[in-house]
């Protein structure tokens, strides 16, 4: 959420920064939203994570998951 970076960051380092399987591509236009590409075990996994952050941030729809076969 606007004005929240800040806060956001501490808390991401707090829990020891950006999760291992994740990439993250800031939007080209600065507004401070991203993409989010997160190779995990189930989606629970980033609800668990974006918990951290429920209140200062905005997430959408996750828009595709693909399982795979090990």
């Amino acid at each position: 959420k606007p004005g929240q970076a800040e806060e956001f960051f501490r808390r991401l380092n707090q829990i020891g920064g950006i999760p291992s399987g994740w990439l993250i591509y800031p939007y080209a236009d600065n507004s401070g939203k991203a993409l989010h590409i997160a190779t995990v075990q189930s989606q629970d996994d980033i609800v668990q994570h974006l918990e951290h952050f429920h209140d200062i941030y905005e997430c959408s729809e996750i828009v595709e998951i693909i399982e795979r076969q090990p």
